[in-house]
């Protein structure tokens, strides 16, 4: 993935993140990666523009220095078009980020990694830095499964693991854990629930009666959504609902059981009578769009046995007419036999990312061996100085320095060496794995049911157009540049009319 791109006096920002308030804490991660990013540009002749940092979770929604990057090259235009990242989780933390970012065109250093991806990379350089995307995103879900873990204890013993509802704010308990107490908005949380309990109300109703009162929730004037969630929620009794598990809460209730019994009967009451019934669920309503008007199209049963699509937008003028169900279905899985990646390729590329693989990992565990072995060297050096205090060859306060040094040292090589442990990514069989069952998905998707057809398409499928009795796809990445990749591969052979020139574009030259 090497750029052809000169460096000598090339303009470049610089991009660091660690996923953790607690990494931050730690005070070497982020300093440790700007070190390499700067000796690197060094190294290369680059010009550091700027440099964006974030301390933030890989499972929240936004990051001020990575929008910050992405504004500034936006306006520095041909300026600055190169980004230097420690490795690839550093910079994306999700597929969202990667297609953002590729969008701009930029040209990336992934420094440890010892790679550089362009506008002008092979198709093939390209999806292999898509896997590596996947595997980062995977490792951002184990450590989000590993969050998980640990709320789920927290919820066993009787603690609300997450934010604090309407009413109640997080504090630290006597024990130091982190609990939820009553706040100022708990009359009105105990009010709202007494007058709806009393049957005079419905949810409209209610939400007029707090605008009149002056009844608030988090100084805002209350929603009927709003009220309705507040309604609903099991915490107000002294239990709480966390991962479809009801636990049994060591919190204040706000509202007694009896009442609570009482709200959830109305509201179901309420509920029923105006409940519709679903009488079908269509495969591919909520996935495509009208060419003509981009408005949804929805499935609708004709004589109790054929399923028709027809556009919802201009009240019946849209002129596409109504598709069956069989025909979007085959050009469904058209698309996707796109993906399909020959049996050689894969071989290769299971080789060439395995390799990779198998490099970090060897890079990794050599790192792990020189800090442990100039951990040993520290812990000899220490009992050196304690045989020479023993000896009265130094003086007890030089050895006490000299110990609070040596044992400084110690706990900094062994933090190094459990965060390159803690941090090591998904093995790459696992992508490997992911592309075979991609490579299989056409003829799996024409004979699944309903559900697990719209399970596949969540996880792929970005757009879906249709416009004159034409499907058109966009997957997400890196399914599309596999698409892509597969396309000039296809193109290639039929302008060759070579064997050979199916598999010409994945190979390394």
């Amino acid at each position: 993935m090497q750029s052809n791109q000169s460096s000598k006096n090339l303009n470049v920002v610089i991009y660091a993140r660690v996923s953790s308030k607690e990494q931050e804490r730690e005070g070497f991660s982020i300093p440790a990666q700007l070190e390499l990013l700067r000796d690197y540009a060094r190294q290369q002749g680059m010009i550091i523009l700027q440099e964006f940092v974030d301390v933030e979770s890989a499972s929240v929604g936004g990051r001020t220095g990575f929008g910050q990057m992405l504004a500034f090259l936006k306006k520095s235009g041909s300026k600055c078009r190169t980004i230097l990242v420690e490795k690839t989780d550093r910079l994306y933390r999700n597929i969202t980020d990667y297609g953002t970012v590729d969008g701009f065109g930029l040209t990336i250093h992934f420094v440890k990694e010892g790679c550089t991806l362009s506008p002008d990379s092979r198709s093939s350089e390209q999806f292999i830095h898509g896997i590596k995307v996947l595997m980062a995103r995977n490792y951002s879900q184990n450590l989000g499964e590993e969050t998980l873990k640990g709320m789920l204890q927290k919820a066993k013993a009787g603690l609300y693991p997450s934010c604090a509802p309407a009413g109640y704010r997080n504090a630290e308990g006597a024990d130091g854990r982190n609990v939820i107490v009553p706040n100022d908005d708990a009359p009105t949380i105990r009010l709202l629930y007494e007058a709806f309990a009393t049957g005079k109300y419905s949810l409209k109703d209610l939400t007029a009666r707090a605008m009149l009162e002056g009844w608030t929730v988090r100084s805002h004037p209350l929603q009927k959504s709003l009220l309705h969630q507040i309604l609903r929620k099991r915490i107000y009794n002294g239990d709480f609902d966390w991962n479809g598990v009801t636990y049994k809460g060591t919190h204040q209730a706000l509202v007694d059981r009896e009442t609570w019994e009482q709200v959830q009967t109305l509201l179901n009451r309420r509920a029923e009578t105006r409940q519709h019934r679903i009488k079908h669920d269509f495969a591919f309503t909520g996935f495509v769009r009208c060419g003509h008007c981009q408005c949804c199209l929805v499935g609708e049963l004709k004589k109790q046995k054929y399923v028709y699509y027809h556009c919802t937008g201009h009240r019946g003028k849209c002129p596409e007419p109504y598709t069956r169900e069989e025909a979007m279905r085959d050009q469904f899985a058209a698309s996707l036999r796109n993906l399909v990646v020959p049996p050689q390729v894969l071989t290769w590329l299971q080789e060439a990312v395995a390799g990779s693989d198998l490099n970090e990992r060897a890079a990794r565990e050599n790192e792990v061996k020189r800090l442990e072995e100039e951990h040993r060297r520290v812990k000899a050096k220490l009992e050196a100085s304690y045989e020479d205090r023993l000896e009265g060859r130094i003086t007890t306060e030089m050895y006490d320095r000299k110990a609070r040094e040596l044992q400084s040292q110690s706990l900094e090589l062994l933090r190094r060496v459990n965060e390159i442990r803690a941090s090591a990514p998904t093995p790459a069989v696992e992508a490997i794995d992911l592309i075979r069952l991609t490579t299989r998905a056409a003829d799996l998707f024409a004979v699944q049911p309903v559900q697990e057809k719209q399970r596949f398409l969540r996880l792929v499928l970005k757009t879906a157009i249709w416009q004159g009795g034409q499907l058109h796809t966009e997957f997400e990445e890196p399914s599309e540049n596999l698409r892509r990749s597969n396309q000039l591969s296809t193109r290639k052979y039929k302008e060759n009319g070579m064997a050979t020139a199916q598999n010409e574009i994945w190979l390394l030259r």
